[in-house]
């Protein structure tokens, strides 16, 4: 499996469900903490312009969207 690499910023409540669902599950996932306001110069290329947080990446995969994370 690859690995669960979660871009977030600490404070983020969508972020925090996603946390929480990666733990519950017992999944690893590596952090890499993002700006909470734009210019967001590391996440906008890997998802095309989406703004909103959290962004899952497994793999060549994006997950863009919390219940999509949760669902992962």
């Amino acid at each position: 499996m690859s690995e669960l690499i979660l871009h977030h910023y600490p404070t983020s409540l969508f972020a925090e469900k996603a946390r929480l669902m990666l733990g519950f599950k017992g999944l690893s996932w590596r952090s890499v903490n993002i700006p909470s306001i734009m210019p967001k110069p590391d996440l906008m290329p890997l998802t095309g312009g989406y703004r909103k947080t959290p962004v899952l990446q497994v793999g060549a995969d994006i997950y863009c969207d919390t219940a999509l994370i949760a669902r992962r």
